[in-house]
């Protein structure tokens, strides 16, 4: 069964006391679908977007329960989202080559980094990589068509709702509220302690690594996550 067809069915299933709900809130799905768009891999089109994002819309019309007395947008918008961001999940699965490139490609910058003091060129890589720059750029760009979440799209990722449908509305709206003020607190981090918390959490540096990149000692990294965990629970009134 095709994706569209299986909307339409889905559709039917709503059944017609959710149509008005469901036509009222279609603009917001494009405006999540065009949200998301700008922080995700080049290879997810806006249409795509937008239709997985309908399932998650049609999907929240038929659990939503109005005698909880939260607002259906809130309910939805989790929906949609979820939607959105396990579709780009399911589609990012690297291939064993890109991985294999990602990686020698980061130990090739982390290498060279500390050797040059500052971060080396592509045709540096790829000399360090023992291959020629044309074959460099073509395979860097395969594997960059499959590439995961930029740091962007992590912090929409946690934004995004799990999708269980036995979880409560309230319980989901507080959730969002609370990954909202996770991601702004950590956007307006110093530029460094942002790109420390990329090379820890997302590019899964160690702190011997991180510190090469640079420039500072182990010690020194240290000191910046604990600042910058500190300053996140003081941000949120963490106890």
């Amino acid at each position: 069964m095709t994706r569209m067809s299986s909307n339409v069915s889905l559709y039917e299933e709503v059944g017609n006391q959710h149509e008005s709900m469901i036509l009222a809130h279609m603009p917001m799905v494009k405006r999540v679908a065009v949200h998301l768009k700008a922080r995700l891999p080049p290879f997810m089109e806006l249409d795509e977007l937008v239709q997985v994002g309908m399932v998650g819309l049609i999907e929240a019309a038929r659990s939503f329960d109005p005698t909880k007395g939260f607002e259906f947008e809130h309910f939805a918008l989790s929906r949609v989202r979820g939607a959105i961001l396990d579709e780009v999940r399911r589609q990012s699965h690297l291939p064993r080559s890109a991985v294999a490139f990602n990686k020698n490609e980061n130990e090739a910058k982390h290498v060279l980094a500390a050797e040059l003091g500052r971060a080396p060129t592509q045709a540096e890589l790829a000399l360090f990589m023992g291959k020629e720059i044309e074959e460099f750029h073509k395979e860097r760009g395969q594997a960059k068509r499959f590439e995961t979440f930029s740091m962007e799209v992590v912090n929409d990722e946690v934004m995004s709702m799990p999708g269980d449908s036995s979880m409560q509305p309230e319980v989901m709206v507080e959730e969002a509220e609370f990954m909202e003020a996770v991601v702004q607190a950590i956007d307006e981090l110093p530029e460094r302690e942002r790109l420390v918390m990329s090379l820890y959490y997302v590019e899964e540096l160690n702190l011997k690594e991180i510190g090469e990149v640079l420039g500072v000692s182990e010690s020194r990294v240290s000191q910046i996550l604990s600042t910058v965990v500190k300053k996140l629970r003081q941000n949120l009134q963490i106890a």
